[in-house]
Parts: structure tokens; C-alpha cells; sequence
């Protein structure tokens, strides 16, 4: 009897542990979230801003805006082309020497933004991003403009645009404006005016904040 006395203490403790273990509150498994979800979040955390441009919808929204605007003779024309846009046309410098296209932006759009991010094939030249907001200069909407970096020739690829030293412009002239501000962009575009008389070609796939 002894010696089943000293086995009572741990006898107790497994029947206390189990009896715990059997009143345990039981609750639902929690789905695994998915990398699909992550990424979700991620961006809505900072800026969601996202363009398709294998979807044909998106392409209609992007309205060219040449240099004849001002007397020039530069054309250009966009277009769907499988699943990206194409933009070409030629430049003519004289009287004029840019051609661009552009879409309108519902404000807060690029809210949170920083970089944005473009898979584009290029020719060569040198293309930049326009935006503008609702600052002016002496009544003149002010454009805010970003080179797109070079890339090689007819390749895709990624490149990444931080949001910062912007040139600030109007009419092609440099002016002085307020610092850029994401959240209050109503208009984004790409602009060719290199200075160069030629034929020109962009391809893009997407665009998004980074």
C-alpha cells in the first residue's frame, strides 16, 4: 500500500491535466492566408494604383495630345497591340517637337504612392511621365515630369520611378511650383520631346505603384 501511496501525487497531476485538456475551449482552424493575400494587403497599405493594359477599356481612357496644339507638326497615335499599348508616331521639331498621350485620374488615386513601377519596351529615346494637380503658375497648369530610365532596346523590362526630383514646367518652360503631392494628381501621361526629328515607339505593359 506504501507504494502505491507515493504514486498518488503524479496520479493526480495526469488526471488534473486531462481533465483540463478535455474542457479546453476548441476553436476553428484559421485559414493560411495565401502570398495572393499578402500581396493584397501589402499594397493597400500604401497605394493599390494599378494599370492593365492588356485590358483594351484601360487603353481607351489614354487621349494623345500632340504639338499641333501649338502650331507644331509631330503625330503620334495609341493603340492595343496584344497585351500591351503602343504608342508611336514621329517628331517633328519644327514649330512644335513633342507628342504625348495622357488619362485623367480620380483624385487620391496615387494617395500613399512613393515609386511606381512600368514593364516597358523602348526604342532608345527618352520618355518621361507626366503628372499634374491642380497647382498653376500664373493661371497654367503646372507639369511635374520624370524621365522613364533607359533601357536597352526593344527588350521588356521593369523599371522603377521613385516620386521625387521632379522638373517642373509649363508649356516646355521651367517654372517654380509647390512641392508634388500623390494624393492630389488628376492627370498622368508619357511625353516624348527629346529634341529629335524621327520616328519613335513605346510599349507598355502595366503600371502600378511599387
Amino acid at each position: 500500500m506504501k507504494r502505491y501511496a507515493s504514486l498518488l501525487p503524479v496520479l493526480l497531476l495526469m488526471a488534473t491535466s486531462a481533465c483540463a485538456e478535455s474542457h479546453a475551449e476548441v476553436r476553428p482552424e484559421t485559414p493560411a492566408t495565401s502570398q495572393k493575400d499578402i500581396t493584397y494587403m501589402t499594397e493597400t497599405q500604401n497605394c493599390a494604383f494599378t494599370l492593365d493594359f492588356s485590358d483594351e477599356a484601360e487603353i481607351s481612357n489614354w487621349q494623345v495630345v500632340l504639338d499641333g496644339v501649338m502650331g507644331g507638326k509631330s503625330s503620334g497615335n495609341r493603340y492595343a497591340d496584344g497585351e500591351h499599348m503602343t504608342f508611336r508616331g514621329v517628331i517633328n521639331t519644327d514649330g512644335g517637337g513633342f507628342s504625348s498621350m495622357r488619362r485623367s485620374m480620380k483624385p487620391g488615386a496615387l494617395a500613399g504612392a512613393e515609386r511606381l513601377k512600368l514593364r516597358v519596351k523602348q526604342d532608345g529615346r527618352a520618355y518621361k511621365l507626366t503628372f499634374r494637380t491642380n497647382a498653376r503658375h500664373f493661371g497654367r497648369r503646372v507639369s511635374y515630369q520624370l524621365a522613364i530610365p533607359a533601357t536597352p532596346e526593344n527588350e521588356w523590362t521593369d523599371v522603377t520611378i521613385p516620386l521625387s526630383d521632379f522638373r517642373t514646367s509649363v508649356f516646355g518652360r521651367n517654372v517654380r511650383a509647390k512641392p508634388f503631392a500623390a494624393e492630389d494628381v488628376r492627370e498622368m501621361g508619357i511625353i516624348l520631346a527629346d529634341g529629335v526629328d524621327g520616328p519613335f515607339e513605346i510599349n507598355v505593359r502595366s503600371l502600378a505603384c511599387s
